[in-house]
């Protein structure tokens, strides 16, 4: 990860990363004129003073920074069909990023399913991170007792919880919050940056370190030595 903040596309937002050419850019919006006829070919011909018309709202962006349009049928992203979020952290496995990948790809379709299987994606977190990965409250209580960071125990709960809602009915309605599920990919991510990339990082200079200097640091910490 690079350190930069994503910004995921949202209705009527200012500035966001762009679809086409993933820059954070200015984004001018215009209103697309559109109606939408209720009943079929003949109701409409034999019938006209039943016919109802019902507006629908479109909408257009346009990036000040490659020109390129994203096309929005109310809040959902019709045009283009890419991923929104930012990619899934390097050091999740690979069907962890498989489930991340394809609930970001569906989220403009259901935001439901998206945010489920963000959940399968933190079952299967839970289990890299040395749990059963069976029950996922137990799973944090667990990594909680190992001395879990209070922010990466929030996450997990965030997480758990909304995903719990998405598969179950609930008082978390995502359907009426969808800028929460584009929160739980960051969060997913956020939980893989502290507990998988910073120690990896952190093991890794710390064996560039002479070998005499690392026995010295064991002996004071009363490790014991092979």
């Amino acid at each position: 990860m690079n350190g930069e903040k994503h910004y995921s596309p949202q209705l009527a937002l200012g500035q966001y990363h762009c679809l086409h050419c993933g820059v954070f850019s200015k984004q001018y919006w215009a209103h697309i004129g559109a109606e939408h006829h209720w009943g079929n070919d003949s109701i409409i011909r034999h019938a006209t003073h039943f016919q109802e018309y019902l507006p629908v709202e479109w909408r257009m962006s346009n990036c000040e920074h490659c020109g390129q349009k994203t096309i929005w049928f109310n809040d959902k992203i019709i045009y283009p069909k890419k991923m929104i979020v930012e990619s899934p952290n390097d050091d999740l496995s690979a069907d962890i990023k498989s489930d991340y990948v394809e609930a970001a790809v569906i989220y403009n379709d259901s935001v439901r399913a998206s945010a489920a299987l963000l959940r399968l994606a933190l079952q299967k977190l839970c289990k890299q991170l040395g749990e059963k990965g069976e029950n996922i409250n137990d799973d944090i209580g667990n990594l909680v007792k190992k001395g879990l960071n209070p922010q990466i125990q929030k996450s997990l709960d965030i997480l758990r919880i909304t995903g719990n809602n998405a598969v179950h009915p609930g008082e978390i309605h995502v359907e009426e919050d969808s800028a929460l599920v584009l929160k739980l990919f960051e969060l997913i991510n956020f939980i893989a940056e502290k507990m998988l990339s910073e120690p990896r990082d952190i093991d890794s200079f710390y064996s560039r370190l002479p070998e005499k200097s690392r026995d010295a640091v064991d002996k004071r910490d009363g490790i014991k030595q092979n």
